[in-house]
């Protein structure tokens, strides 16, 4: 198991707070850091389906494999104006 850190956006902090660390499988990817989010608050889950996971500078995929010790942000929709 690796761990990575989590940091989170908008309606995301009030099922998670700022941030969190999770446990996932060694040659995890980035769909796994979802099921393990969900996994750890089952409220979030249908903010987790429709959010964006993100690098330092890009969005990932969700067969993007993390890194253990990584940092990764996730950010619910939004809209502006």
């Amino acid at each position: 198991m690796i761990s990575v850190e989590v940091v989170f956006y908008a309606q995301l902090k009030d099922f998670f707070g700022e941030k969190t660390t999770v446990e996932v499988p060694e040659g995890a990817t980035a769909l796994q850091i979802r099921a393990a989010l969900a996994a750890k608050n089952a409220l979030a889950a249908e903010w987790l389906k429709v959010s964006r996971l993100a690098g330092d500078d890009a969005f990932l995929s969700e067969d993007f494999p993390v890194a253990a010790g990584g940092r990764y942000y996730l950010l619910p929709p939004s809209s502006g104006g």
